[in-house]
């Protein structure tokens, strides 16, 4: 990862993707499986790197954050 700056400030600002509709369904429905495993949770990650945890944190909390934007906009229509 060349520019760690960077990288974070597009994480910062990927919610703003799903609010403007951009961000595809497949793209959560392939992250899903993964979601479901065991292992793949802050702490267990945490184990190995500190960073990898964090990013695991925020896949997490994004999916969360899409699927809230999904259920609630067709009731604000």
């Amino acid at each position: 990862m060349a520019n760690p700056t960077a990288f974070l400030e597009m994480l910062l600002g990927f919610q703003s993707f799903i609010d403007k509709d951009m961000v595809k369904k497949q793209n959560f429905d392939m992250i899903r499986p993964t979601l479901a495993e065991e292992g793949f949770n802050k702490e267990n990650i945490a184990t190995k790197s500190a960073a990898a945890a964090g990013l695991c944190d925020w896949i997490r909390n994004i999916t969360i954050y899409y699927d809230i934007v999904v259920s609630v906009e067709p009731k604000k229509q």
